[in-house]
């Protein structure tokens, strides 16, 4: 994944994500480690996660731990905060096969605008096709992953764009494995980067996009398990993914910013 083209997002998040591929390209193979395109993070807690966090932060500028237990996310946090680190979180929602069924019968019950086409990005995708679709995500506040993941090229995953009949993306979504093939959470991905165009909200476009991102997930690749990160206080994420069968649990995504090397103390807005 070489060239400027292949990343997306303002020159602090691509910095970022080309470091994250670097230090992905020397630690793939190490079981500890998760990875979408965005940030090597931990793929569950570990003996030392602190110790691990606040590494990889100040090699890429963040990292994510997934399945971060929230009752002790107020003690990480605090001992990242007294190593000068910042923190961050996302509560941790996830969904099995109840978000399969559900997502199936809302592709039976309603149907996505006829002046819609949804396609999948792959490698035969133009390349302009791949930056409007990334641009619409950022325009959401929903920071794309590069190139390759999307066209599904660097991991087993997809991205499905919805565009109007100009040709111009209304709606994404997406979804990666991203957990080591031999841990517990082998067949969990990610699923989300949800972005609608704001003059087609209320069309249910993201709710049948995601449902379709699931079931193709399901049926096509093997997954059987989706995560995905939401905010506290975002109401309309937490209900969309709830008439999705993804529900908040007892996890957070627990994240370490070094802000000197990220730029900012979130990953995200």
């Amino acid at each position: 994944m070489t060239g400027e083209e292949a990343y997306y997002g303002n020159p602090q998040s691509v910095a970022a994500m080309k470091r994250s591929a670097a230090l992905w390209s020397l630690v793939r193979d190490d079981p500890r480690f998760a990875y979408y395109g965005r940030l090597v993070g931990l793929s569950q807690p570990v003996d030392d996660t602190a110790d691990v966090l606040a590494a990889l932060a100040r090699v890429q500028g963040a990292a994510p731990c997934y399945f971060f237990p929230k009752t002790q996310t107020p003690a990480l946090f605090a001992e990242l905060e007294a190593r000068g680190l910042s923190t961050d979180r996302h509560e941790h929602f996830l969904g099995g096969e109840e978000a399969y069924a559900v997502s199936r019968q809302a592709l039976s019950d309603y149907a996505m605008p006829a002046d819609l086409t949804v396609r999948e990005l792959d490698a035969d995708t133009p390349g302009c096709v791949v930056a409007e679709t990334a641009d619409l995500m950022e325009s959401c506040e929903v920071m794309p992953v590069p190139a390759a993941m999307l066209r599904g090229q660097q991991r087993n995953g997809a991205c499905l764009v919805a565009t109007d009949e100009a040709g111009q993306p209304v709606a994404t979504a997406s979804s990666f494995f991203m957990h080591p093939t031999d841990g517990p959470h082998a067949t969990t991905v990610f699923w989300g980067m949800l972005a609608t165009r704001p003059d087609r909200r209320g069309e249910k476009i993201a709710l049948l996009l995601g449902a379709r991102m699931i079931v193709h997930m399901w049926e096509k690749k093997g997954a059987r398990a989706f995560m995905t990160g939401v905010r506290e206080s975002n109401a309309s994420s937490t209900a969309l993914c709830n008439r999705l069968g993804v529900y908040d649990t007892a996890y957070t995504y627990a994240v370490c910013v070094d802000a000197g090397t990220m730029g900012r103390k979130s990953v995200t807005k």
